[in-house]
């Protein structure tokens, strides 16, 4: 196949990835087993889709852009289509398994944040937000509107000004649930009896701003990034 040849190809250009495994026969073990993992990963997307038939307009598309509250917005969109018509659909691919139904849209806020991005830059709201889900060959799908989308900008900017006011306070609270039995700071998290680590100190910090009484975009004020 073609993942072999394709992992000697990277570590060649990169050879501190060899670090990721250990050395000796249990190293080898290790590489196999993800070899083995991505094989599968890959078969089942040609389940999914047939790459002959597609023409992506972007691949790994970096996108930013800056609310009128100042707030700087940028990630990274694995794939985004576009039909001849112009309509837009943004495709990102999930290593693991389809949510529950009732973590759906927790799932989806990360696509509406890319679709919300991608609208301000191009002033066209995405037909189509799609995430392949690659552990077990679901694929999600979900068509936003300009309501979702500008809900979601208040969402976003309301979770900065929590996050800042945080900072501010040094009050950090925590939100217990199943998922703390996957995560990998509960050593460090209070609810588990942990102490957090001290805060890098952030130049220019401030406190944190109403969105209403937020200045246009393009003024002289600092500028946050999420």
């Amino acid at each position: 196949g073609m993942l072999g040849p394709e992992w000697e190809r990277l570590l060649a250009a990169e050879p501190e990835l060899a670090e990721l495994f250990a050395e000796g026969d249990a190293g080898d073990a290790e590489l196999a087993e993800w070899l083995g993992q991505a094989r599968r990963m890959v078969e089942r997307y040609f389940t999914l889709e047939d790459p002959r038939r597609l023409e992506p307009a972007e691949r790994e598309l970096f996108v930013e852009t800056v609310l009128d509250s100042g707030l700087k917005l940028r990630g990274y969109i694995d794939r985004v289509d576009v039909a001849p018509s112009g309509d837009v659909r943004i495709v990102d691919y999930k290593t693991g398994t389809a949510p529950r139904a009732d973590f759906e849209a927790r799932a989806l806020f990360q696509m509406k944040f890319y679709a919300l991005v991608l609208w301000r830059l191009r002033g066209r709201v995405p037909r189509l937000l799609q995430l392949m889900y690659l552990g077990n060959g679901e694929v999600l799908r979900y068509e936003p509107d300009e309501a979702d989308l500008r809900a979601t900008q208040r969402k976003v900017e309301a979770l900065w000004q929590a996050i800042r006011r945080a900072m501010d306070t040094g009050e950090w609270r925590p939100r217990p649930g199943r998922l703390c039995d996957w995560c990998d700071h509960k050593e460090r998290c209070p609810e588990f009896g942990g102490t957090p680590p001290p805060l890098p100190v952030v130049p220019g910090a401030r406190p944190a701003v109403p969105v209403d009484a937020a200045e246009p975009a393009g003024s002289a004020r600092e500028r946050d990034d999420l």
